[in-house]
């Protein structure tokens, strides 16, 4: 499959940038009404708080004013009995003070934590539906990727970056455990001390096939692994990119020992880091997207998720007006497809049918349409 503009120029990315852009109308209509609901609830329980202050305020001087006027009144009195009853109103106005400034504390917290669950549930179908567009559908973004076993289980993450906004998946694995013998048969020289007298150190060939791939990061063409026997001295690290790799044995660097590199079979452990790559994407199982942060902020204690959609709308219009200016036809939006066998279809999008769609979440969707360039303006 090859994308290009109308005018046959390669697409600079090479997706159906059509149905990104039908997705990214259908998820600006879906979440944005959701953030909204969140952010009213959150002005709600601050205006809330603030009616128990000042609710607490009024209650605390009425409190103080009757105090004080009782105790001018009964200033001069030297009756028992109206003493008395001074000091029992005075304990019956604070106690009926404190119990109404609890009633409405309880109450608040109370509602304070119902909009807590609202809330978060809100977030959480946000990320549901953000989850799967931000797979693939956000442009020039630096995915970094790792995995781990934690409680025998191969755990992972995905973490994503692209101008100043990063987010993170959660990974599942199809495999719990992983042998490096599962991608193939790997032998590494190390160096040992034989003889009984001379102690003459030799290379020795250790077999690490039954090792265990305990730890992978990698990032583009780079790539760090840990493989682990049971004995913790017996664990190498190899880090590569699209150059060289570096192999290390406990604290020593075979691959700068003239003796040990000699004999390293380096086709043997390019071919291993390839195929490791190539098993960590077809046993990856599921992805969920759990958490979003902009400019080094959560987005939705922030509300920002606007500015987020936003910041990939400009991505997006970059395109747009490229396709405009490489197209035939005002107003229209086109890439080619071009599948196997030479077939070439044309797919396209009217701006006036981007505004319409976004014009109806109201200001913001005219916000997005305008910062996608699918306006006059």
């Amino acid at each position: 499959m090859r994308y290009t503009f109308q005018d046959s120029t390669v697409f600079p990315v090479q997706r159906d940038f059509i149905q990104d852009l039908q997705d990214f109308i259908l998820i600006s209509k879906e979440v944005l009404p959701l953030e909204k609901s969140a952010i009213k609830i959150k002005e709600e329980n601050i205006q809330e708080t603030i009616s128990f202050e000042k609710m607490v305020t009024e209650t605390e001087g009425f409190e103080k004013d009757v105090r004080e006027y009782l105790e001018s009144l009964t200033a001069e009195v030297k009756e028992n009995v109206i003493l008395e009853i001074k000091s029992i109103t005075l304990e019956t106005l604070s106690t009926a003070v404190l119990a109404k400034k609890n009633e409405k504390l309880e109450q608040l917290n109370k509602q304070h934590k119902l909009d807590l669950i609202e809330v978060e549930q809100l977030d959480t179908r946000i990320l549901s539906i953000l989850s799967p567009f931000f797979e693939n559908s956000i442009y020039g973004a630096e995915n970094t990727y790792y995995a781990a076993f934690e409680n025998k289980k191969l755990k992972g993450k995905q973490v994503s970056f692209v101008d100043g906004m990063q987010y993170e998946y959660e990974l599942a694995f199809t495999q719990d455990a992983l042998k490096v013998k599962d991608i193939q048969n790997l032998i590494l020289p190390i160096w040992v001390k034989s003889g009984l007298l001379s102690r003459e150190a030799k290379v020795k060939k250790l077999d690490i096939s039954d090792f265990y791939i305990t730890s992978i990061e990698y990032e583009g063409n780079n790539l760090r692994t840990i493989l682990e026997d049971r004995e913790p001295e017996n664990r190498f690290i190899i880090s590569a990119d699209e150059k060289s790799f570096h192999i290390q044995h406990r604290d020593y660097e075979l691959t700068e020992d003239e003796g040990l590199a000699a004999a390293i079979n380096k086709d043997a452990i390019d071919m291993f880091i390839i195929k490791l790559k190539e098993l960590f994407k077809e046993s990856l199982g599921e992805k969920t997207l759990r958490s979003i942060t902009l400019d080094g902020k959560n987005v939705f204690d922030e509300n920002r998720i606007f500015d987020c959609l936003k910041l990939i709308a400009s991505k997006y219009g970059q395109l747009v007006t490229q396709c405009i200016e490489r197209g035939y036809t005002e107003g229209e939006i086109t890439i080619k497809i071009e599948e196997s066998g030479r077939i070439r279809t044309e797919k396209y999008l009217e701006k006036s049918e981007i505004l319409k769609e976004l014009s109806t979440i109201g200001s913001e969707g005219k916000e997005l349409a305008v910062t996608l360039r699918a306006t006059e303006a």
